[in-house]
């Protein structure tokens, strides 16, 4: 993953808070704690790839639950505005259902 990364061993020893020469051991050997994979994985290109694409996707999700809460809130106005009609024409009782069954 580090070769994935723009900056030299030292930069990202200094990022991960961790002695070059200990980043250079785990380099070498291949293998590294599992924080320090994390810690690299969002740094790569993989990594950064995988955050926008969440939040691409949370994004578009809350845009879909924004446009349904607006199209039942319209229609709970337009509910509302049918009700005050039939109060204010006094041509219906106030028990009447307002929705028909069947």
């Amino acid at each position: 993953m580090t070769a994935d990364i723009p900056a030299s061993l030292d930069q990202i020893a200094q990022h991960l808070d961790i002695a070059p020469r200990t980043l250079a051991r785990y380099v070498a050997a291949d293998q590294a704690p599992r924080p320090v994979l994390l810690a690299l994985f969002w740094e790569t290109r993989w990594g950064r790839s995988a955050a926008d694409c969440e939040a691409a996707n949370y994004g578009a999700a809350q845009a879909g639950y924004a446009h349904a809460l607006a199209r039942e809130n319209a229609a709970l106005r337009r509910q509302i505005n049918q009700l005050e009609s039939l109060l204010t024409n006094g041509d219906s009782a106030a028990n009447r259902p307002f929705f028909g069954v069947g």
